[in-house]
């Protein structure tokens, strides 16, 4: 990370010196060339070094990676846990005896991002996500909560009864016990260079959803 940090700080000054030492060059040393041809070498040749720098950074950011959030522990209140029951669907959809299943629920969050960040990080966009198995469906994966982190100062994430953002819906509309884990994920978006994704490797926690005694 060390290293990582020096040679960004580093790129700039060595990009400009090499930069004014070729322009020293093209518009000095080869005299029998007028004015325009002069400025075309020197703009082509200054896109070149731009690429060169951008391209070099975009792979040490790829090598070195950006590491894994501090701290991190989730934990969802059981006292929080209800399910309801209402009408779900497009608007040409028959309602009259079909209802879905929302589960809501308050969770616990402490994640520090702060480390993530580093000279080449623009944001960081931090999803919980609840996966689980059903009858009929193998792989479920529901976003719960998420949030766009621009500013390392903002990155210190400590949420207390947070209730999900989004609606905890089965694809049958139905929840009928299923076990899900809840993971974090995210995904760095750097200034230059390619997105990075990233997730924490054991479940955070799991539960039950919609229980015999909560379910309605």
């Amino acid at each position: 990370m060390f290293t990582t940090r020096l040679i960004g700080k580093s790129a700039t000054s060595t990009f400009l010196l090499f930069f004014l030492f070729f322009s020293f060059l093209l518009f000095f040393a080869t005299s029998m060339f007028n004015l325009q041809t002069r400025a075309n070498i020197g703009f082509s040749f200054f896109l070149s070094c731009l690429a060169t720098v951008f391209g070099f950074i975009s792979v040490l950011s790829y090598i070195s990676g950006y590491g894994y959030p501090d701290a991190a522990t989730f934990h969802v209140n059981p006292k929080s846990f209800r399910v309801v029951a209402r009408r779900y669907g497009p608007e040409q959809y028959d309602y009259r005896n079909s209802k879905s299943q929302f589960a809501r629920l308050n969770f616990d969050l402490d994640a520090d991002f702060r480390p993530m960040f580093n000279w080449n990080t623009k944001q960081i966009f931090v999803t919980l996500v609840a996966e689980y198995a059903s009858d009929t469906h193998n792989d479920n994966k529901i976003v719960v909560w998420d949030r766009i982190i621009t500013k390392k100062n903002n990155a210190r994430l400590k949420l207390r009864s947070t209730p999900n953002k989004y609606a905890l819906i089965d694809v049958n509309r139905k929840w009928s016990g299923e076990l899900a884990n809840f993971t974090l994920h995210w995904d760095v978006t750097p200034y230059v260079g390619m997105l990075q994704q990233g997730h924490i490797p054991q479940p955070m926690d799991t539960f039950v959803l919609s229980p015999p005694e909560a379910a309605s």
